[in-house]
């Protein structure tokens, strides 16, 4: 009795304690269009020159009629602070997708980068953020 108590106890411990936390919004990336087939096989390495997916999803409705997704490049030798940002863009969330966004842009210098969504009444705090690398 006590051994499954302790297995049932490491189990609920492992599932509580994990970095995943469904209730957050997020962003994933990949080299492919983003369909429910490979939407696992999320990636953060891309080449330059090719497109790269990304979807940003949230696990509450966006009440924001527009987002700012920005993508900066980060780094010892950038100045600012080690962050310069490389493209911006406002993107309407139309009512019936208003869970994610989906679209995809290309860059074309190998470095690392973070891509930040804002709601654009708070440009302050992104709603989240990821990182993912250009070679």
């Amino acid at each position: 009795m006590k051994k499954v108590f302790l297995i049932l106890t490491v189990l609920l411990l492992c599932f509580t304690l994990c970095g995943c936390d469904k209730r957050k919004p997020g962003i994933l990336f990949n080299s492919e269009p983003i369909t429910r087939e490979n939407l696992m096989k999320a990636s953060r390495s891309f080449e330059a020159g090719k497109p790269i997916y990304y979807l940003f999803y949230s696990p509450k409705e966006i009440k924001s009629e527009f987002i700012r997704v920005q993508v900066g490049k980060t780094g010892d030798n950038v100045p600012k602070g080690g962050y310069n940002v490389v493209w911006s863009c406002d993107y309407r969330i139309m009512k019936q997708n208003a869970y994610y966004y989906y679209n995809h842009f290309v860059l074309n210098q190998p470095g690392r980068y973070v891509m930040q969504v804002f709601d654009v009444n708070n440009l302050s705090i992104p709603i989240t953020w990821n990182y993912f690398y250009v070679y």
